[in-house]
């Protein structure tokens, strides 16, 4: 956890305003800050870490969310294959077949690095 007494609480209120926005100008107007001070405070060592800390943190729950839905979305994709449009039923396999051959590239992926980091731990 990264020290943030060392902010300012201008700062330490700034960051979630930032980070919550599309583009940093749009967060920099709800922190009521200029661009040119996000910058300056960008060169700061700690000011610059929490914000990394906390745009890992957003992503990490955004992650976690995206986890908790891929059951229902999988569902929701493969029920579709019993649709009577025959176009849409189309395009829903085609998703099926990009997403399997996708997963089992990437299980062939995992498997030579593991390999590769086994003989590497050898030497």
């Amino acid at each position: 956890m990264m020290d943030t007494e060392k902010l300012t609480t201008k700062q330490a209120k700034a960051i979630p305003k930032i980070l919550a926005a599309r583009t940093h100008e749009e967060g920099c107007q709800a922190a009521g800050i200029s661009k040119s001070t996000f910058y300056t405070w960008m060169q700061d060592e700690t000011f610059k870490a929490e914000v990394e800390r906390q745009r890992q943190e957003i992503a990490q729950e955004a992650r976690g969310l995206l986890t908790q839905n891929v059951t229902v979305a999988v569902e929701t994709l493969t029920g579709l294959l019993d649709t009577s449009d025959d176009r849409l039923r189309r395009l829903v396999a085609k998703d099926v077949v990009e997403i399997h051959t996708k997963q089992v590239e990437m299980g062939a992926v995992e498997a030579r690095l593991s390999s590769l980091e086994a003989v590497l731990k050898t030497r």
